[in-house]
């Protein structure tokens, strides 16, 4: 064999699949897009909001009228306002900090009348400065925030469940390509064995042909080996067809110099408390839990929505005031609150209702459901279990019958056919029997480490072994 054949295994195969295989880059961008989205809702819960107005206004009224009285015939009025609030919700509490202040800058210009005299009043400037500063803190409704962090908990519930999938798309494909490998290894194993058969069956014929034998012994054999060819033919097409899969998996593989190979000898280490395991280790047990948990945290919003509105809030406001109409005086005040808001709807919110009933019926349907997947695969585990405790002693009868035909040379009836004293067809039935026990070794500890395979990947331990 060539020096530089490396022959590849089990675990090598699948590390160059998680590696290199573009398959897994699409669902790491679907995990990192519930990562933004994850992140981006906890951002805008707890995002400082601000927000700027402004107005510039002209009003103009006229009114002519005689009359003994004071009436302003022409008003002129220019306004500008200036207004900006500030506020931030915190994550932990649900309560909420606002800042605001307003300031107004009008100019009023009025001509005026009295008992048909002419009164002219110069412009007058007024502003008015007012600056708030706010906390409140929810009581019931929304107490610790629990309706506004809704989305937010969902979001990282979602989070959590895409992390599970990604994990379960990964081991899925595993189990699915190792299939491949493993058939390989089985056809190709099998293909040795035919062969071999072919050459001792080909030294044997070219005995029979320079022997005296007649013609129908020669013929029996002949057919013997074209049965055998046809076998052949068929497992290096199977051979042909699975080599072709693994290239379109690991393009740069060249089988030649990196030669699948198995440890026919690797056994799965049982499980002794499944049902522990199972609770603790199993993604699709995880994935309802996940489910739960989401419909849970739905049930407690819509609760919390039936609470009436009860607020709690402290805040300090200050005023700045010059002028009123035709007046240059000021007024400057301070003002201190605290206080307890509280409203409820005596009709109740139909629609919240409607919700809460639903998960709640939800949730039953979920606990029906967990225990259903558990049953099953804990069903399927057990199976496996002893499908493996099966196929080990299979293979132990196996091997002792192998080594048992080895020992006796397996070649009895061809000893006897050439001693005269034997019958053509036993010597072709005696190297079936041979032939066919070896297949049946190879596709039996084919199966067996499938199986393998298929109970760790049952119970989520697969991917781990590979990472």
């Amino acid at each position: 064999m060539n020096s530089s054949v490396h022959a590849l295994t089990e675990s090598e195969f699948i590390k160059t699949l998680l590696n290199d295989h573009a398959f897994f880059e699409k669902e790491q961008i679907n995990l990192e897009i519930k990562q933004i989205e994850m992140e981006g809702d906890r951002a805008n819960y707890s995002n400082w909001d601000w927000d700027i107005g402004g107005e510039l206004g002209r009003i103009e009224k006229k009114l002519t009228k005689d009359t003994n009285y004071t009436y302003a015939h022409l008003t002129n009025q220019t306004t500008k306002k200036l207004s900006t609030d500030l506020t931030k919700k915190f994550f932990s509490s649900g309560s909420e900090i606002n800042f605001s202040y307003d300031k107004s800058w009008p100019i009023k210009d009025e001509v005026k009348y009295k008992n048909q005299d002419y009164y002219s009043d110069v412009n007058t400037s007024e502003y008015l400065d007012d600056v708030k500063l706010s906390w409140t803190l929810p009581l019931l409704n929304n107490r610790g925030g629990i309706v506004d962090q809704k989305t937010y908990d969902l979001a990282v519930l979602d989070y959590q469940d895409e992390i599970l999938v990604l994990m379960e798309v990964k081991e899925d494909f595993i189990e699915d390509k190792l299939m491949i490998f493993f058939d390989w290894v089985n056809y190709e194993a099998q293909i040795k064995i035919v062969k071999k058969r072919l050459r001792l069956s080909q030294k044997i014929l070219n005995t029979l042909h320079k022997s005296d034998l007649n013609e129908s012994n020669i013929l029996t054999f002949e057919r013997s080996i074209d049965k055998t060819r046809r076998l052949l033919l068929s497992l290096e097409s199977k051979l042909e067809v699975n080599q072709k899969l693994l290239s379109i998996l690991i393009e740069q593989l060249v089988f030649e110099d990196n030669p699948p190979v198995i440890d026919w000898d690797a056994h799965p280490d049982l499980i002794q408390d499944l049902r522990a395991h199972c609770r603790q280790f199993v993604r699709d047990i995880k994935r309802i839990e996940i489910e739960q948990e989401n419909n849970t945290r739905t049930i407690e919003t819509y609760e919390n929505s039936q609470l009436g509105d009860f607020d709690f809030t402290i805040s300090a406001a200050k005023d700045l005031n010059k002028g009123n109409y035709s007046s240059y005086s000021k007024s400057n005040e301070i003002e201190y609150e605290a206080t307890f808001d509280f409203s409820y709807s005596l009709t109740g919110d139909v629609t919240n209702q409607v919700y809460l009933d639903k998960n709640r019926l939800v949730q039953r349907q979920l606990e029906l459901k967990y225990k259903a997947k558990f049953d099953d695969i804990l069903a399927d585990a057990e199976k496996l279990t002893s499908e493996l405790v099966q196929g080990a002693e299979q293979l132990s009868l196996y091997k002792k019958q192998i080594a048992s035909s080895e020992a006796q040379k397996f070649n009895n009836e061809l000893n006897l056919f050439n001693e005269g004293k034997g019958n053509i067809r036993f010597v072709i039935n005696e190297q079936d029997d041979y032939q066919e026990l070896l297949l049946g070794y190879i596709q039996t500890v084919t199966d067996y480490q499938k199986n393998r395979i298929h109970y760790d990947s049952l119970l989520d331990r697969l991917l781990a072994n590979y990472e």
